[in-house]
């Protein structure tokens, strides 16, 4: 499935957590400075963290069932890896706790 920018009209794309993004509008709202090109002290390309944040790779053990509802509810949504979705999932929650705390903080500071 194909989505076109309602802002330049160019093709937009699914990144590993099923968000769709126009590389041309995030290119050019990011400040050119912040992506000249860097090189570290082993002479590799530095990237910007916005544009590929630091990851981690974790193992879980999750249940069969679990990770079968993953996989079908994933390719219903359009993402393909049942991985990305599981991390979509959790990232989404939490965001969401976090906004949680942070609203009972409030609360109780009041």
């Amino acid at each position: 499935m194909t989505k076109k920018c309602k802002t330049c009209g160019q093709a937009m794309y699914q990144d590993d957590q099923g968000r769709w993004f126009c590389p041309d509008c995030i290119l050019d709202a990011i400040d050119p400075a912040f992506l000249d090109e860097e090189r570290d002290e082993r002479g590799e390309l530095k990237r910007p963290y916005v544009l590929e944040p630091p990851t981690k790779q974790v193992s879980i053990r999750l249940s069969v069932t679990d990770l079968e509802l993953a996989k079908r509810l994933g390719k219903r949504k359009g993402i393909p890896k049942y991985q990305s979705y599981i991390k979509t999932l959790l990232h989404e929650a939490l965001v969401k706790e976090a906004g949680q705390g942070r609203a009972e903080k409030r609360k109780r500071a009041v």
